[in-house]
């Protein structure tokens, strides 16, 4: 056997090296390694400072994890939290945060990564004044020091979003749960393909009442003002889950019904219009708890219960209207009258479908609001053409299996 090609060969060519050199590469190896050791508890460190200087917020991370190959690192068990004096209302958390570089696109020399996200919760509460349902630019900056690369492709899974309003009595308690969503294009430069919409987001999940929302955004991430079309439909959700919500917004509760809702939207250059259809089917006012009701509460809901029943559509079993709403953001305008009249025509005249109407583009949306074409957003539009912005995308079945940033199946670019 070859003396320098066996074991005992390679220690005899080592022994042969300058001390000198040995010791600096056992030094060097030795840093290295206690580097590596090292830089999650100094990266845990600094992510737990950056998240407790957040004004009227707190937070922490429990554990960072790096992965040197993949050029990633995850966040395990990350909290933040609403302070209002000694109480600590939670505001966002999450199970693992995943933030890994996109290698196929950098084998095309883009610098952009991948963020996967599970089980993350975010509630938004208001409460008087300590109200968490303001994001202001305070998020933004951290967000881009958390996460400094732009971001191509982002999911997540398990997911839940509440909104509690604690001013109300009963209180306003709704949610989404098994929540996904996947959002691609997020970029921080302009798309050279110059398609006006390169960012897309999908969301898919259930509701309160067992009820199943499916919301899909295109949106162009970097215009000067909100440049975007959304779409949303919500279908199934048993009213009476609903009952404590809606005695504490109108005084009401049913012992039976469904609701449905389509919406969609459009934005460009400061000014915005959109509609919102909602369907309550097979409604029951009567309720077991009328009993222990005060009597102008019974009788409030009898006023109700009739008018429902007066512009109700009788073949259909439904109550139905369409909401047209216009303006700039910030000064919003609804249009009642239009809305009253709705109710009246879903339930005498003409039925609305409980569909997207494609109808909004927002290229034609003016910054006061009003219609590049003239035409009133209070118009409605029942037979759907095909979306204004083109073919998605993004698909309910594209996902990235965490946390190698792997797809199933890659969005169309």
């Amino acid at each position: 056997m070859d003396l320098l090609n066996s074991p005992s060969g390679l220690v005899h060519r080592v022994r042969r090296w300058p001390r000198r050199l040995v010791i600096s590469l056992a030094v060097v190896a030795l840093v290295l390694v206690g580097a590596r050791i090292a830089l999650p508890f100094v990266v845990k460190k600094q992510i737990n400072a950056r998240l407790a200087a957040i004004p009227g917020y707190g937070g922490s991370v429990e554990a960072v994890g790096i992965s040197l190959v993949r050029g990633a690192y995850r966040l395990e068990r990350i909290g933040i939290f609403k302070i209002d004096g000694a109480a600590r209302d939670p505001f966002f958390s999450a199970q693992d945060i995943d933030f890994s570089i996109a290698w196929r696109e950098l084998f095309r020399g883009r610098m952009v990564s991948d963020i996967y996200v599970q089980k993350p919760e975010l509630t938004f509460v208001a409460a008087g004044d300590a109200s968490q349902k303001d994001l202001d630019r305070r998020w933004q900056e951290v967000i881009q020091d958390l996460f400094p690369l732009e971001i191509t492709h982002l999911e997540v899974s398990e997911g839940m979003v509440r909104y509690q309003d604690l001013t109300k009595e009963p209180h306003v308690d709704v949610f989404i749960k098994n929540m996904h969503a996947t959002a691609i294009g997020l970029r921080n430069r302009r798309e050279e393909s110059g398609e006006e919409f390169p960012a897309e987001i999908l969301i898919e999940g259930d509701t309160i009442g067992g009820g199943k929302l499916r919301l899909f955004i295109a949106a162009e991430p970097l215009a000067e003002q909100p440049h975007f079309h959304l779409s949303a439909t919500v279908d199934g959700v048993n009213l009476p889950d609903l009952n404590e919500s809606m005695r504490a917004i109108a005084n009401v509760d049913v012992s039976r019904g469904t609701f449905r809702l389509a919406a969609e939207m459009a934005g460009n250059d400061g000014g915005f219009q959109g509609y919102v259809k909602p369907f309550f089917e097979d409604l029951d006012f009567d309720s077991t708890e009328d009993k222990t009701k005060g009597v102008f509460d019974r009788l409030w809901e009898n006023i109700v219960q009739g008018l429902a029943w007066v512009v109700k559509n009788k073949p259909r079993d439904q109550l139905a209207t369409r909401i047209p709403f216009q303006g700039r953001f910030g000064d919003p305008k609804v249009g009642l009258w239009t809305t009253i009249a709705n109710l009246f025509r879903h339930g005498f005249i003409r039925a609305f479908n409980p569909t997207v109407e494609g109808s909004l583009r927002a290229e034609n949306v003016l910054p006061t609001g009003e219609s590049a074409d003239g035409r009133n957003v209070a118009e409605t539009k029942d037979e759907r053409p095909p979306p204004p912005t083109g073919e998605p995308k993004l698909r309910a079945d594209d996902r990235v299996d965490a946390p190698t940033g792997r797809t199933n199946e890659r969005p169309k670019r």
